[in-house]
């Protein structure tokens, strides 16, 4: 598969969306990013972002498959699947993944007393795919494989491979030192490193499952990573702040400060 993967951003927000005009250079919807490659899309998280992405496919005819990979059940993950406007199209088939009880969880929280369409009340075809991490599969011409998140609760980080490129989706985890060697292991080599920089360093909290932009780059370097991508930033924090981490990190040429709306190609 030799085709041009282009990556959209549509939710760089951890914990909760922040609909505020001092987020709205980066963005306040939840975590959420589309990768398209042919006419296929791939989507890495479900938050609030999910909802912009899903307008931008109501007119598309040449989509007719979905696969949405969850990295765990926390609902900034999953908030924008709610009203997904996809699900309200019969030529729709969407593909759920996700770690263990993901048809029993989210059935039970898209409907009833949370929401008052379920999932059989959607036209689309609906399927759920239970994953456990070290798993591995693939998905059209692209090999999913899969790596613990250091996060409370747990998480599934995810590697995608196909036609030469890698790219590595590893939010929520917090990058300590026995999971550092490992991390760098699995995104060896990759083109694009999407990490989760939710906390300045001052601000970080040991044991939250989260992590900062400096250990990004650390990872980015140890795993000789072509780009590292920094997004799920803190809910709280405005475009100043953010702006700020940015500007220190601006001398590293591998790294980048997710937006809202960001298009980028591998």
């Amino acid at each position: 598969m030799d085709e041009i993967w282009k990556i959209t951003v549509w939710g760089v927000r951890g914990s909760l969306p922040r609909p505020s005009p001092v987020c709205m250079e980066y963005g306040g919807n939840t975590v959420c990013t589309g990768v398209e490659y042919g006419d296929h899309v791939l989507i890495l998280d479900a938050g609030t972002g999910l909802l912009s992405l899903g307008q931008a496919l109501a007119s598309r005819t040449d989509v007719k498959r979905l696969d949405i990979l969850l990295s765990h059940f926390h609902i900034d993950h999953v908030l924008g699947l709610y009203a997904f406007p996809p699900f309200f199209s019969l030529d729709k088939e969407i593909h759920l993944y996700g770690g263990t009880g993901v048809t029993r969880y989210l059935k039970t929280l898209m409907g009833p007393p949370f929401w008052p369409l379920g999932i059989h009340d959607f036209p689309a075809r609906v399927e759920f795919h239970e994953i456990q991490p070290k798993d591995s599969f693939c998905l059209d011409g692209l090999t999913v494989c899969t790596m613990e998140g250091n996060h409370p609760g747990g998480s599934i980080l995810y590697r995608l491979d196909g036609g030469g490129k890698r790219l590595t989706y590893a939010v929520d985890c917090e990058a300590g030192q026995t999971v550092f060697s490992s991390l760098a292991e699995f995104a060896h080599r990759s083109d694009l490193l999407i990490w989760d920089a939710s906390f300045t360093s001052s601000d970080l909290r040991p044991g939250w499952g989260h992590s900062t932009w400096e250990q990004g780059l650390e990872l980015g370097y140890a795993a000789q990573a072509g780009q590292v991508l920094m997004t799920h930033y803190s809910w709280d924090y405005c475009d100043e702040l953010i702006h700020c981490q940015e500007m220190q990190a601006g001398r590293e040429d591998i790294c980048r400060f997710a937006k809202e709306g960001m298009v980028m190609t591998l």
